[in-house]
């Protein structure tokens, strides 16, 4: 009788440690890269300039990572050595560059993949605003000199790009999804510079 109910437990305590687990593998991803954007906000202010963060699908042996596109700080450059373009691979990124694994078990996600987008929206902006959050799958969240989300800009014809207000007011959102529960998670940026978490209960998004 002892072991019979030792095993029921353990039937029923095993998938709900499982399933924390993963969760716990979300939300850190969550964390780590809120943070990540955090630091990107920081230098950019620190340097006079416009930093972009990317993230890079997992090659070879390298896990998935996000990073801070710094290094080399090129006096002409208006960003990191890319330009604000990205990189292949993660191999390509100099080792200087802030950089954060992200879990196997979790999937940055388009967002036009992600659960009522529109929810969330209404809860990030004012219904009077124009401005619609960029997906992170498709254009790297970038913060300029100011602190402040921004738009990356060519002011004049084959000159540096710019990244300020003259690009008008910027969001971003980034979806990540465990790929075993299948539970969302978001992060996000409002044009004033607040980065925040969310998580969605199933049926609306709500502040972490």
């Amino acid at each position: 009788m002892v072991v019979i109910i030792v095993l029921i437990v353990a039937g029923t305590a095993i998938p709900y440690i499982a399933s924390s687990i993963h969760t716990a593998h979300l939300r850190g991803a969550a964390s780590d890269l809120a943070s990540l954007l955090e630091q990107n906000r920081i230098i950019a202010i620190r340097d006079n300039r416009y930093y972009s963060t990317y993230i890079l699908a997992a090659s070879g042996n390298t896990p998935q990572e996000a990073y801070v596109d710094v290094y080399p700080a090129s006096a002409t450059g208006p960003t990191g050595g890319n330009g604000g373009t990205g990189v292949a691979s993660a191999s390509s990124y100099p080792p200087g560059d802030p950089v954060i694994p992200l879990n196997s078990d979790v999937t940055p996600q388009a967002a036009s993949s992600a659960p009522n987008t529109s929810n969330l929206q209404s809860q990030l902006l004012p219904s009077t605003t124009s401005v619609t959050p960029v997906d992170t799958t498709v254009t790297p969240a970038t913060f300029g000199p100011r602190g402040l989300p921004c738009t990356p800009i060519t002011v004049t014809t084959g000159g540096p790009k710019v990244c300020d207000s003259s690009g008008g007011p910027t969001a971003y959102w980034t979806f990540l999804q465990s790929s075993t529960t299948g539970a969302w998670q978001a992060v996000t940026i409002t044009p004033a510079g607040r980065i925040r978490k969310w998580f969605y209960n199933g049926t609306t998004w709500s502040k972490m």
